[in-house]
């Protein structure tokens, strides 16, 4: 609701100024009275910022920077104060105090429609009781609607110039007909006759009517050619995003499977090492003079302990869940151990 429009006692229908009455209209009055306070200060608030901005009154009270100032002594972020000194710049203080109800948001929106659109804008719409989304498509199709209207113009005006020119080139042309008809006439020389004189201008002016439609032709495919190139460079400009988020992407993949590979041959030559110098152990606590096989045979028998003390914490794990399965691994195990000696190793 605009100020013009607040409702004032008279307004109200009142059958007797009981005490509920009494009370309903009292504070109907202090809430007219808050928000004109309340857009009041908005215009102040505005009208000081951009005034302690533009006289850099900030560093008389020991602020170097204004951004400074208005984040550790107003409390109130960068952005938001140039927020609200731009659109009192772009608004100017009698647009801002008429529709500071609205709040520093709309207000902002506002700022985007043309100064020359603006009073229809706010006229036709109802600023005050739709929401922020809902006045960015209404100032996006206005913004849109005005853009049509100055390509319109702008083919307007191209079409009253080259007409212009069209009647310029054409008296000039009947000046040059006169001009011609008023010299002597001379000897073998045969004057045009009227009939010819208008055809030549009807054919000039209909060169030049091609001429001008060929041009009208060229300015609207250069226009459309200058919207493909913005549509194709915000295009580009997507992919490369996107091409750049799917590179950094791979680099972090890359980088980890390397890292992941680094560290299983580090774990495979840590084992390998471990296995070498068993083996040279081994040996050292062999014979000296012990053949080959016996070397092979105590480090079959080293693996086959290691092999065999790792089932054992296997079914031990086994047992703690379910001893039943355990104790049938065992009796496999025994049963295994007592065949492979007695066929093998009596």
């Amino acid at each position: 609701m605009s100020e013009n429009s607040l409702m004032t006692i008279a307004d109200f229908t009142i059958s007797e100024m009981s005490p509920v009455a009494a009370s309903a209209i009292e504070m109907h009055n202090n809430i007219i009275s808050s928000m004109q306070t309340a857009a009041s200060a908005m215009v102040t608030l505005c009208e000081n910022l951009k005034r302690m901005r533009d006289t850099q009154s900030y560093k008389a009270i020991g602020f170097e920077k204004f951004e400074e100032y208005t984040e550790r002594a107003c409390g109130i972020k960068k952005r938001q104060a140039y927020n609200y000194i731009q659109t009192y710049e772009r608004l100017g203080s009698t647009v801002l105090q008429s529709n500071a109800q609205l709040g520093i948001t709309k207000l902002q929106l506002l700022t985007e429609v043309t100064a020359v659109d603006r009073a229809e804008f706010i006229e036709e719409n109802d600023l005050e009781n739709i929401s922020v989304a809902e006045m960015k498509e209404l100032v996006a199709k206005t913004k849109e609607l005005a853009e049509q209207i100055d390509l319109l113009q702008n083919v307007d005006k191209a079409n009253n110039d080259t007409i212009n020119r069209l009647q310029e080139e054409n008296e000039s042309l009947q000046e040059e007909n006169a001009e011609l008809r008023s010299r002597p006439t001379e000897v073998a020389v045969q004057q045009p006759s009227e009939t010819e004189i208008a055809e030549a201008a009807a054919e000039r002016t209909k060169e030049l009517e091609q001429k001008h439609a060929a041009e009208l032709k060229e300015l609207e495919k250069a226009h459309k050619a200058k919207i493909k190139e913005a549509k194709e460079k915000a295009v580009k400009k997507a992919n490369a995003d996107k091409d750049k988020e799917i590179a950094q992407a791979a680099a972090k993949a890359k980088a980890e499977a390397e890292q992941e590979y680094k560290d299983k041959l580090a774990a495979l030559t840590a084992q390998k090492a471990e296995a070498e110098e068993k083996a040279r152990s081994m040996a050292a606590r062999l014979d000296k003079n012990a053949d080959a096989d016996l070397v092979k045979a105590s480090t079959y028998f080293t693996e086959a302990q290691e092999s065999f003390n790792k089932f054992s914490g296997a079914v031990l794990k086994i047992n703690a869940s379910d001893p039943e399965k355990a104790e049938k691994l065992k009796s496999v195990a025994r049963n295994f151990l007592t065949e492979y000696i007695s066929s093998n190793l009596s």
